[in-house]
């Protein structure tokens, strides 16, 4: 214990001897564990966000679009064509026991004219079904809702607005249970988008959602290229494309095993390997931290060859009257040690300061929160401890063979 203390005290005094040079060392070493924690805590932050924005846009949807045979079926040549109907869309969930929900995608609109008093917008009208929400993943403001199966079942004619259609009409006025005309059509406004400034939304601030009913009534049973379907939870993507194309090939007639015929694409597919991105770029993050770190042992492993070059008489006058190797090495090593520990918890500690600060202040959505985990600290003392005792350890070693004769002539 008392030797363990003089240690101590002997390599303090001789870090404050030499204050640039343990500066220098330190200062490597906190850069380098400043770099590793703040890459990481920015890396953990968006990966979060990024994630979260994926889901919430149409998590487990499958995208489903209208094709051409490639082959002749039951009669009817390939090259075939034929469209989705709205009415046949919306029955899949009824048709289908793989089905949970069916929604329109981006081409199911219809331009109209919007008007409220003297107001008048020219833009898009899009048919949902009450499930629409639940394979797309948009806001409604606080207040409103969206088209739900009762206003189905009566045909109520109610619409859901963007919040820019909403502003251009009505500006700043509450507008939930107003009327708004569409072709001339009366409609109850129920619910607004919400903008959440992440770009979610922010292409549907444009337009105007009804239900299916309504949107048939107002200009027929129209022909769609493609829709979102989601499967229900126990389903695999496999099996829900397989009852899709027998479904749709012997409603339209052609070949289930026809690829050709009808389009399929599990978007949770490209989720995955979004997913596997992030995970990537916050692995290239912990490398760029810790191959800094390593810049900075080599700089403490040169400092520390350097002590002992300085100091080999000492080394060898030391081990003249007494000394043992174990001793002379267990003190370099602990040198190193010290000025990694102090190195890393200045690190630490800056690297905190400015993972707080920038919690406090806002930062661009897709960039998320900087969080510091406990997973994450444990890893940097980890490292931390390892580069000690690598570039420690061949200098004391080194120091611990030098033969005292020739050190003191």
């Amino acid at each position: 214990m008392y030797l363990s203390i003089f240690f101590i005290r002997q390599i303090l005094h001789e870090m404050w001897l030499h204050k640039l040079r343990s500066s220098l060392a330190i200062f490597c070493i906190a850069f380098g564990t400043f770099a590793v924690v703040v890459l990481l805590a920015l890396g953990d932050g968006f990966y979060k966000a990024s994630y979260r924005n994926i889901v919430e846009i149409a998590d487990n949807s499958c995208f489903v679009w209208r094709g051409n045979s490639s082959k002749s079926y039951q009669g009817y040549p390939k090259g075939q064509t034929y469209n989705f109907k709205i009415s046949d869309i919306v029955e899949l969930p009824k048709a289908l026991k793989t089905v949970e929900a069916v929604a329109p995608a981006s081409e199911a609109r219809q331009s109209a004219s919007i008007s409220y008093e003297s107001k008048k917008y020219s833009k898009n009208i899009y048919w949902v079904t009450p499930e629409f929400l639940r394979t797309t993943k948009i806001n409604i403001a606080p207040g409103g809702r969206f088209i739900n199966q009762v206003d189905i079942e009566r045909q109520a004619r109610v619409a859901v607005l963007g919040d820019k259609v909403k502003t251009i009409l009505f500006g700043k006025q509450d507008v939930l249970g107003l009327k708004i005309s569409i072709n001339n059509v009366p409609f109850t406004v129920i619910g607004i988008l919400i903008d959440d400034k992440r770009g979610k939304n922010g292409s549907r601030g444009d337009d105007v959602f009804i239900s299916y009913k309504s949107y048939i009534s107002l200009y027929g049973d129209q022909s769609i290229p493609f829709f979102l379907a989601l499967p229900k939870s126990e389903i695999g993507s496999i099996q829900f494309e397989k009852s899709l194309r027998s479904y749709f090939g012997q409603k339209y007639h052609f070949d289930k095993d026809d690829k050709e015929a009808m389009g399929f694409f599990d978007i949770s597919e490209i989720f995955q390997y979004i997913r596997w991105f992030l995970i990537s770029l916050q692995l290239f993050l912990a490398v760029c931290g810790i191959m800094t770190l390593a810049v900075g042992s080599v700089g403490v492993a040169n400092i520390m060859f350097l002590i002992i070059t300085e100091r080999t008489y000492e080394i060898g006058l030391r081990k003249a009257i007494g000394s043992t190797d174990r001793q002379i090495f267990s003190q370099l090593l602990l040198e190193a040690l010290i000025i990694i520990g102090v190195g890393g918890g200045i690190g630490l500690a800056a690297s905190l300061f400015v993972i707080i600060l920038l919690q406090s202040i806002t930062l661009p959505s897709w960039l998320g929160v900087p969080r510091l985990s406990w997973i994450t600290v444990a890893i940097t003392i980890f490292v931390l401890a390892l580069i000690g005792l690598v570039a420690g350890f061949f200098p004391a070693r080194r120091a611990a063979k030098i033969d005292p004769i020739e050190a003191l002539t």
